[in-house]
C-alpha cells in the first residue's frame, strides 16, 4: 500500500539514488574510524605540492618517525629559501643580529677603562685664609665655646676651604708635579702646564681688541670649512690659516685632537662661499701688553711715550712664553692645592686619590684635628672636654675658671649659683630671670653675666647654653632646627559669642609664670640682651664670606 501510494505521488519527484550514501564527511577525511583523530590534519600537507616533499610530517605515534631518524632532509631546515645560502641569494652583505652594535642590540654600554688612584700621600689641611678668619672669630668673642669637631667638618664640607697637601710616597714610583703659581693648577708635564698657563693667564698681561681690516686680497680657488660647525676657516694657502685652526682647538674644540680636527675640514670650491668668507674677514684680533705705554722710555724731545705695537695671536703667545711664564711654572716635590680644584683635574687618577682620602677624612677627622689643634694653640686658644675625659672637645679663648663665691659680692654667688642650677639657658633667660621683673635688676644681672664672661668663670656654647665652668663642663647637643618636630596644628575651639559685652578690665596683670623648682618671674622682653650671643641654627658657625 506504501509503494502504491509512493508510486501514484512520486510523479516528477528526483532520483537521489545517484548521490548514494548521505555521508557528508570530505574525502581527505575518509578512512578508518581511528584515521579521523586530530594528528589526520598533518597527513593532508603530502598533497600540497607547491612546496616539494617534505617527507613524513607525522608525529611518531601515529608512523612517522623521530626527528633524529627522518634521513637527509637536505638542506631545507637550514636554508628556507630552496635550499640556498644568504650569500647564494645574493644577501650575505646583510649584518647577522650578533654583528650588529653593541647599542642596537640593547646591550650594555662599553666600559670605561680602569684607572688607578696615584700611588700618592694625601693630608688635609685648612685653607689660611678660612682659618685666619676662625681664629679672629673666636678671639672676638672670647666667651664662645665652639666645637672643634664641628669646625673640622666645616672645612669638610666647603671643598674651597680645604686644602690638600700631596706627595709621593717613599716607596713608590717617582711622581713629577709640575704647578702654576698663579692659580695652583697641577699637572704632570712641563708642555701641559704651559698649555694652562698660555690659555689661563694670557689676559693677565695682555689686553685684546678687535678692529676693522680690510679684506684679503689676491685669487682663492677654495676655501676650507669647519665639518663640525660648518664654520668657514679660510683658504689653505693664505698665512692665517694654521692659526685660525689652532683657535678653533683652543676655544671650541679643547678635548679633539689636532690631527682629528683637520680630517674633519671640507674644502669648498663653491666662488659664492669664497666670496662669503672674504666679507667676512673684515675684522682681526690683536694683543698688546697691559702698561707698555707706561714702561716704555720716551725718546728725547718728545713728551709723549713711545706706544709699543699691537700685534697678532702668536706673537704675543711668544712674548709670552719668553718673558712671563717661567716666572709662574714651577716643580715642587710636593704640592698643596684646594679640594674643588683637585676634584675638577683633568688627571683621574690624581682625582679618585683625592676622593678617597676625602671619604675615610669624613669617618674621622684626624688631620684636620691635629692641623686645628695647632693653629689654635699657636694663638693662645684653650681647649676643655665637656661631660667626662673623653666627651667633645671645644675650643675657647679665655681660660675658664670657677668662682670664689666665698670672696665674690652676693649678687655674682647668686648668679652662679642660679646657672648651676639651671644648666643650659640662654644668657637672657638668666638675667629675666633673676630681675623678678624689675628693669634695674635685669640691668645689672646683665652687666654681672658680662663680667663672669669675661673672665671665664662662665662659659657660654655656640648653641646658647650658658654653663658654669667646671673640670669637665656639662653640655647637651641640640638637633637642628630642621630636625626638630613641627608641633601639630590644632584647630582653635570656637568661642561662643556672649549674649551682653564684657566689662572692660583697667589695668590687667599679666599672667604669673609656671614654676620651675623655684619662683620664676616672667622674662623682660622690652629690652634685648646686648651681650647674649646669637644662637645659630646648628651647632656648626656660619660660612664666613
Amino acid at each position: 500500500m506504501a509503494e502504491e501510494n509512493t508510486e501514484k505521488n512520486g510523479e516528477g519527484a528526483l532520483d537521489l539514488s545517484a548521490l548514494g550514501s548521505f555521508d557528508f564527511t570530505p574525502d581527505w577525511a575518509k578512512g578508518r574510524p581511528d584515521d579521523t583523530s586530530k594528528y589526520a590534519r598533518f597527513e593532508a600537507r603530502e598533497e600540497r605540492g607547491d612546496r616539494g616533499d617534505r617527507g613524513d610530517r607525522g608525529r611518531f605515534p601515529q608512523g612517522g618517525q623521530r626527528r633524529g631518524d627522518r634521513g637527509d632532509r637536505g638542506d631545507r631546515a637550514r636554508f628556507p629559501q630552496g635550499g640556498q645560502r644568504r650569500e647564494e641569494r645574493g644577501g650575505g652583505d646583510r649584518p647577522r643580529h650578533d654583528d650588529r652594535p653593541r647599542f642596537q642590540r640593547g646591550g650594555e654600554r662599553p666600559q670605561r677603562p680602569f684607572v688607578k688612584p696615584l700611588d700618592v700621600d694625601v693630608r688635609i689641611l685648612p685653607e689660611q685664609r678660612q682659618l685666619g678668619d676662625f681664629i679672629r672669630k673666636i678671639q672676638s668673642a672670647p666667651y664662645m665655646a665652639y666645637p672643634l669637631k664641628q669646625l673640622a667638618y666645616f672645612f669638610l664640607d666647603h671643598p674651597e676651604a680645604c686644602v690638600l697637601r700631596v706627595s709621593p710616597k717613599k716607596d713608590a714610583e717617582p711622581i713629577s708635579f709640575h704647578q702654576c703659581k698663579a692659580c695652583g693648577f697641577v699637572a704632570f708635564s712641563e708642555d701641559e702646564l704651559m698649555a694652562h698657563v698660555v690659555a689661563a693667564h694670557l689676559g693677565d698681561y695682555y689686553d685684546c681688541e678687535e678692529v676693522e681690516c680690510e679684506p684679503p686680497k689676491g685669487t682663492f680657488s677654495c676655501v676650507a670649512r669647519c665639518g663640525l660647525s660648518g664654520e668657514l676657516l679660510g683658504p689653505p694657502n693664505l698665512h692665517g690659516y694654521d692659526s685660525r685652526v689652532r683657535e678653533m682647538l683652543r676655544t671650541r674644540y679643547p678635548d679633539m685632537d689636532e690631527a682629528a680636527y683637520r680630517a674633519r675640514i671640507e674644502m669648498v670650491r663653491d666662488p659664492d662661499v669664497v666670496e662669503q668668507w672674504r666679507q667676512s674677514a673684515t675684522k682681526k684680533t690683536i694683543y698688546r701688553r697691559k702698561g707698555a705705554q707706561a714702561a716704555a722710555p720716551a725718546a728725547e724731545g718728545d713728551a709723549a711715550p713711545v706706544e709699543v705695537p699691537a700685534v697678532e695671536r702668536e706673537m704675543a703667545e711668544l712674548e709670552f712664553r719668553r718673558l712671563f711664564a717661567p716666572a709662574l711654572l714651577t716643580a715642587p716635590r710636593t704640592v698643596d692645592i684646594t679640594a674643588d680644584k683637585a676634584l675638577k683635574s683633568s688627571n683621574l687618577g690624581l682625582v679618585f686619590a683625592c676622593r678617597d682620602a676625602i671619604q675615610k677624612e669624613r669617618r674621622f677627622p684626624s688631620s684636620l684635628f691635629f692641623a686645628l689643634r695647632g693653629a689654635f694653640h699657636h694663638r693662645k686658644l684653650q681647649f676643655f672636654r665637656a661631660n667626662d675625659p673623653r666627651g667633645p672637645e671645644f675650643v675657647i679663648a679665655v681660660k675658664p675658671s670657677a668662682l670664689d663665691t666665698a670672696h665674690a659680692i652676693p649678687e655674682l654667688a647668686a648668679l652662679v649659683k642660679y646657672v648651676e642650677e639651671h644648666l643650659d639657658l640662654s644668657p637672657g633667660a638668666v638675667a629675666a630671670a633673676l630681675a623678678e621683673g624689675d628693669p634695674e635688676k635685669a640691668k645689672a644681672a646683665k652687666a654681672h653675666i658680662m663680667w663672669l664672661l669675661e673672665k671665664g668663670h662662665l662659659v657660654c656654647y655656640a648653641n646658647g647654653g650658658l654653663v658654669s665652668p667646671a673640670e669637665h663642663p656639662y653640655w647637651r647637643p641640640r638637633p637642628r632646627r630642621s630636625q626638630q618636630p613641627k608641633p601639630a596644628e590644632t584647630p582653635a575651639p570656637e568661642t561662643p559669642k556672649p549674649e551682653a559685652p564684657a566689662p572692660e578690665i583697667s589695668n590687667p596683670e599679666p599672667p604669673e609664670p609656671a614654676s620651675t623648682g623655684s619662683e620664676t618671674p616672667k622674662p623682660e622682653t622690652s629690652e634685648p640682651v646686648p651681650t647674649e650671643p646669637e644662637t645659630p641654627e646648628s651647632e656648626t658657625p656660619e660660612p664666613l664670606s
